[in-house]
């Protein structure tokens, strides 16, 4: 079912490197950039079995997905990024389309409220970026994207969830999450 959604998701996104007329800024992002995001849609694509597409905006975070298969990569981070945070960062969302997280949330979402259900949406959240974290650094190890610059991407990015009680964040800390990644890489 995945395979099909993954081959018909093209359709909803202008193709990488076609500029819409709305949003000529993204004239400003350097053909090598461009290059890059296109040998990495390339790579991940065989490596999921799927055609996802990779477009280029402005989103709040690094990059987002969903489960139709599109991918859009934030143009300031893409800018300014280096190859590996690029990689782990589109890899990371690859997985979320491919495992179709936002549908399985929004499943869990639209249940009646169980309160003798152990999951809660913050476990479920976690659960979904540890799942992630892990492939994209299995695909990073199985691509030859160095570990180091994923590593220091995960610490040095500022923690948007610092002073969150642990039970409300959706992310391990970024030291716990950083030594996770490290060990799925190394195990791969």
């Amino acid at each position: 079912m995945m395979q099909w959604i993954c081959r018909f998701a093209l359709f909803a996104v202008l193709p990488l490197g076609a500029v819409p007329v709305a949003n000529a800024s993204l004239h400003t992002v350097p053909a090598e950039r461009i290059q890059l995001i296109k040998e990495i849609q390339k790579r991940l694509n065989i490596s999921f079995q799927c055609e996802f597409s990779i477009s280029i905006g402005q989103t709040r975070k690094y990059a987002m997905a969903n489960s139709s298969g599109i991918i859009i990569v934030d143009k300031a981070f893409l800018e300014t990024a280096d190859r590996g945070r690029i990689f782990f960062a589109i890899a990371h969302e690859y997985a979320h389309a491919y495992l179709e997280h936002d549908v399985r949330l929004y499943e869990h979402l639209s249940k009646p409220i169980d309160y003798s259900a152990p999951k809660n949406l913050p476990e479920i959240r976690r659960r979904f970026e540890k799942e992630a974290d892990g492939i994209a650094a299995r695909k990073a190890k199985e691509m030859g994207f160095p570990i180091e610059s994923i590593l220091d991407f995960i610490l040095t990015q500022p923690d948007a969830e610092k002073g969150f009680h642990p039970d409300l964040r959706a992310y391990c800390k970024p030291r716990e999450r950083a030594a996770y990644i490290l060990a799925v890489y190394q195990s791969s």
